[in-house]
């Protein structure tokens, strides 16, 4: 009976073990790691802004030249040329368009120097832009366009590129949009305050007015399974704001917090700090527990670089990773899904991927939602360009 035991023992490890070598074997297929595609269209200038559609199949960007355009990540501009440098590209004619297996096709991508195949443009919408855009986002259904300019915030048509509506009141420049259902519009400003707006109200003052943050409001996002509101600030809270009981928890993560995103399941938060620093905590299982502790629990840091740039973070729809942005131009991909009460990595050193394209600080990252594509990022960068990233399985997904 004693051998059974420990046989069954034996055998439920290895089973583990193996689910276990299963699971990372899988999140490291997902991880992104390739170039695979670069969204042009956008005249010189910083690219500020990346943000996916709620589905994850369109992207959008915002930038310096006061448009927004639409695109699709996957899909190759039948209409794009890289330019003539005197040499014929690996398709065989010079000027031809480069799709990504021909690209990757044989040496690799250094043989094709700076040029990678064009993603799709869809659309794009300037109606309204004053200043360059520094926030986008959209309604859950993707129906509406929402773009920060300055400290107006515009609510335009996704379909016919005019404005709806128009939304003012800020005190200095919107940093943040969001959706909160679908005709209700969240902003964060550099005047420290989140203001709510309701599309379906002929009155322009904000449904509501958060003035709990002591320095600018930097990121604004809703729960999707609780009717709350969470927001990071310079002066180094992440604040919760239940809807239903007016309680709002807020959790000091000690630095100035420039972005922040959540998992899935939304128990877990990861929030970018001026310096240089991810830090990682599991929320409490209902966040309108008073007093409530939120305990850090893994640092991601020593891969990118965040000091003087508003740099953003985003966790991948799988959970296994948080990419980042970083002043360096890098884009680094830190695991998540081991070691999870530590570093991770020799030395305390938390494991990562970097990914070196931007020339730029690359202050705007952006992991697609879909379940599906978790091996789906875009980046952003001052640089002038936004990159599409693939996993290495996945490096022909530009067609």
């Amino acid at each position: 009976e004693i051998e059974l035991i420990e046989h069954c023992a034996v055998a439920v490890a290895v089973r583990e073990w193996h689910k276990h070598q299963g699971t990372k074997m899988s999140a490291d297929a997902d991880r992104p790691t390739t170039p695979v595609a670069q969204l042009r269209g956008h005249a010189p200038g910083p690219v500020h802004i990346v943000r996916f559609t709620p589905d994850g199949r369109y992207c959008l960007t915002g930038a310096a030249d006061r448009t927004v355009r639409l695109w699709n990540p996957t899909r190759a501009d039948p209409a794009y040329r890289p330019p003539d440098r005197g040499g014929a590209s690996r398709a065989g004619t010079s000027g031809a368009f480069v799709s990504a297996q021909e690209y990757y096709g044989g040496g690799g991508a250094g043989e094709r120097g700076d040029e990678l195949p064009s993603a799709l443009p869809m659309l794009s919408y300037s109606d309204g832009h004053m200043h360059p855009v520094h926030a986008v986002g959209t309604n859950p259904s993707s129906t509406v366009l929402l773009s920060a300019t300055d400290k107006t915030l515009l609510a335009t048509d996704m379909v016919t590129a005019q404005n709806k509506s128009k939304f003012w009141g800020h005190a200095a420049r919107i940093e943040y949009v969001c959706s909160v259902g679908e005709e209700i519009y969240a902003t964060a400003s550099y005047d420290s305050t989140v203001r709510l707006w309701d599309a379906r109200s002929r009155s322009r003052e904000p449904l509501a007015t958060f003035e709990e943050a002591k320095d600018a409001v930097t990121c604004v996002k809703p729960t999707r399974h609780t009717p709350q509101l969470v927001t990071s600030s310079v002066d180094g809270k992440v604040r919760t704001y239940d809807m239903r009981t007016a309680q709002v928890i807020a959790e000091d993560a000690v630095k100035p917090v420039t972005s922040f995103s959540m998992t899935t399941d939304e128990l877990t938060i990861a929030a970018s700090c001026l310096d240089d620093v991810i830090r990682v905590w599991e929320c409490p299982d209902a966040y309108n527990v008073t007093g409530a502790r939120k305990k850090v629990q893994r640092k991601l840091h020593s891969h990118h670089r965040s000091e003087k740039f508003r740099v953003e973070c985003d966790i991948t729809s799988d959970d296994a990773h948080c990419v980042a942005g970083s002043e360096c131009g890098n884009v680094a991909v830190y695991d998540l899904g081991d070691g999870r009460d530590g570093d991770g990595g020799p030395g305390g050193v938390p494991q990562a991927t970097v990914l070196r394209r931007h020339t730029g600080p690359t202050c705007s990252v952006a992991a697609c939602p879909d379940k599906k594509r978790p091996w789906l990022v875009v980046s952003a960068s001052y640089d002038g360009t936004a990159v599409v990233w693939a996993s290495q399985a996945q490096y022909d997904c530009v067609r």
